[in-house]
């Protein structure tokens, strides 16, 4: 496959933690500048899946793929200039500056026993100015809020570079402000860079609103897979959720709203 085309993609993956599988036979394949929702339930295996794609836990069962290849077959090295990862926050002792932590997005792009050029040190700059985090450049990241570290963690994957952005549950600890601002700037990334994205989320709006296709598993396995207007309906939401959920179209987007049934 060329080197112009992204192709991330589960192919049958069963995954574990010691114990019974927490998810099963899941098959998904993103392509180039496609935005992927991953939505569910509590423990329906979201978390897992971004963890298989991120060579955090190996499929017991069929194989997590980059560009047709093993993603447990290449080198962190590799990986690392393709994938760049956001996890659901973040716990660090180690007395780093956030400029520090955002520069490390750089590492994989580096030359061996290079630092980094003014060009690197502009990308960091404009991926801190991006996501509001220059003003706390020479702050250590352990004395942040959980919003500003998440927010830093944001602009380290965004100074990557990736090809691919997995986001897990990235937005949770940020304020309402902050969570339409990154998923704007997400959404202008794969625009701009043609960046493949993977994001799991809690909130079904959110997923309607940013994602081209939502995958929605429970218990494991992918319960529905398609478009926000295809699978963010009244009869799937039942079925996972329970009579809880009432779907309605958004006034300004007319893509699915969901609301709780009073």
């Amino acid at each position: 496959m060329g080197a112009e085309i992204m192709l991330l993609e589960a192919a049958g993956i069963t995954c574990s933690y010691d114990g019974p599988d927490v998810l099963r036979d899941v098959t998904l394949r993103v392509q180039p500048g496609e935005f992927v929702a991953v939505a569910g339930p509590n423990g329906s295996g979201k978390s897992t899946l971004l963890r298989a794609f991120s060579r955090v836990l190996r499929p017991r069962l069929g194989n997590a793929l980059l560009d047709g290849r093993d993603l447990y077959g290449l080198s962190s090295a590799e990986t690392a200039r393709s994938v760049a990862v956001v996890p659901q926050q973040s716990v660090t002792d180690f007395a780093f500056t956030c400029r520090e932590v955002v520069t490390m997005g750089r590492s994989p792009h580096l030359k061996p026993f290079r630092g980094e050029s003014e060009e690197d040190h502009s990308v960091v700059r404009r991926a801190m100015e991006r996501t509001g985090t220059w003003e706390l450049r020479d702050r250590i990241l352990p004395e942040l809020s959980g919003g500003e570290r998440q927010r830093v963690l944001v602009a380290r994957a965004f100074a990557q570079a990736p090809r691919v952005l997995l986001l897990d549950e990235a937005t949770a600890h940020l304020d309402l402000l902050y969570q339409v601002r990154i998923l704007r700037m997400i959404d202008d990334l794969r625009n701009e860079k043609k960046t493949s994205i993977v994001a799991s989320f809690h909130d079904l709006n959110l997923a309607a609103r940013h994602a081209d296709r939502v995958i929605i598993l429970s218990n494991g396995r992918v319960a529905a897979a398609g478009t926000p207007e295809e699978v963010i309906v009244e009869s799937t939401l039942r079925e996972i959720f329970g009579n809880v959920l009432r779907v309605h179209p958004h006034p300004v987007s007319d893509r699915p709203m969901v609301i709780l049934d009073s």
